[in-house]
């Protein structure tokens, strides 16, 4: 059976960028190499708005459900959201216990709910969604009451994150790197897209990793076509949340691909996802591991070491462990942890047939 990439719903939105189109193919390639379509850059570099509108799935097979249990990690607390994709579904997002117990599910809608953040208080998950048509960002109670929508106009909205404060969420709108109130209020602009061919390095578009634990920047990662045909410029960035001090973390090797930043708790190390330089020009050459990258020194650490694919890194409250998503036993993905020196490998979720992801830990 084939990874269950998300061919309809979300190729609707993602597939429209280089730098998206590679991280879809990484993340959902399975073992068969089954061709996934190709991608051409907006002109800006980014996230298309709200051009195509989001299909349904009406042949969506839920099966029995998430798993009730977990895969036996020990001594993980907390609350953890991530997003469950079954084969022939939508996304949707679940919350469950660090442990991996007690999975639920919060929302239930035949068009997408994706990149779902974990409020600091644990009181309320933020999201993107195409249930409107279009990309918009919504927040819900965690126990998934409540649900409200942020973002209006156009559309293009997607990774939602919050604040260490949970005052505020940026988001990228189109490429647009935006902040607003938790409320969907004051929306403002930080960082403005430019041109892909000829965009300075950090500038082609943007998907939000992180807020730094001081509240005071942001990480983000972006990608332009600026080599030869058929190859992208990647970057991990840095910047502040009033759109001064822009900064790039991680620039090389620069044909390598470098996403998904998540600050650690304690502000010094941010862990990203990379292909350590391997030729990425299609999936079936990337090999993604999980990164970090020490912001005193500029030392890079390989934390995972695996030819599968480790993805979308996040940390425990504590800054202990590294959670990701990987197809290392299962070609559909499951979540796991790790220290950040590489050790302690634990899987969280066992999950056949669905690819779990983006986990946001609290």
């Amino acid at each position: 059976m084939r990874t269950p990439c998300p061919s309809s719903p979300r190729a609707a939105l993602v597939l429209t960028t280089a730098l998206a189109a590679l991280l879809v193919l990484g993340a959902c390639a399975d073992s068969d190499k089954e061709a996934a379509p190709s991608a051409s850059a907006s002109p800006s570099g980014s996230v298309a708005a709200s051009t195509t509108p989001f299909p349904t799935s009406p042949n969506c097979e839920p099966g029995d459900g998430p798993p009730a249990e977990g895969a036996g990690a020990q001594g993980l607390e907390g609350r953890l959201t991530y997003v469950r994709l079954v084969f022939g579904c939508s996304p949707d997002i679940y919350i469950m216990n660090a442990d991996g117990s007690g999975s639920t599910q919060l929302t239930d809608d035949p068009r997408l709910d994706d990149e779902s953040d974990l409020s600091p208080d644990g009181s309320r998950v933020v999201f993107f969604s195409g249930r409107e048509g279009n990309a918009y960002i919504y927040v819900m109670d965690s126990d998934g009451s409540d649900l409200r929508r942020l973002t209006e106009g156009m559309g293009g909205d997607v990774s939602p994150r919050w604040s260490p404060d949970g005052s505020r969420i940026a988001f990228s709108r189109s490429g647009a790197l935006m902040v607003m109130n938790e409320d969907g209020s004051g929306q403002q602009t930080i960082m403005e897209p430019q041109p892909a061919a000829t965009a300075e390095p950090c500038r082609a578009g943007s998907f939000v990793g992180s807020w730094s634990p001081a509240g005071d920047r942001i990480t983000y990662y972006s990608a332009a076509l600026v080599q030869e045909p058929g190859r992208t410029r990647y970057w991990v960035c840095a910047i502040n949340a009033d759109g001064s001090n822009l900064e790039v973390l991680v620039d090389e090797p620069a044909g390598g691909l470098h996403a998904e930043p998540y600050w650690s708790p304690d502000g010094d190390q941010i862990a990203y996802r990379d292909d350590g330089g391997s030729d990425c020009t299609s999936a079936a050459a990337c090999d993604f591991d999980i990164f970090v990258l020490d912001l005193s020194t500029g030392e890079k650490t390989n934390v995972t070491d695996h030819p599968k694919y480790d993805i979308e890194p996040g940390w425990s409250p504590d800054g202990e462990w590294i959670i990701f998503a990987s197809n290392r036993e299962d070609p559909n993905f499951d979540l796991y942890v790790v220290h950040p020196d590489g050790t302690g490998l634990q899987k969280v979720l066992s999950d056949p047939d669905s690819k779990d992801s983006y986990p946001s830990w609290r």
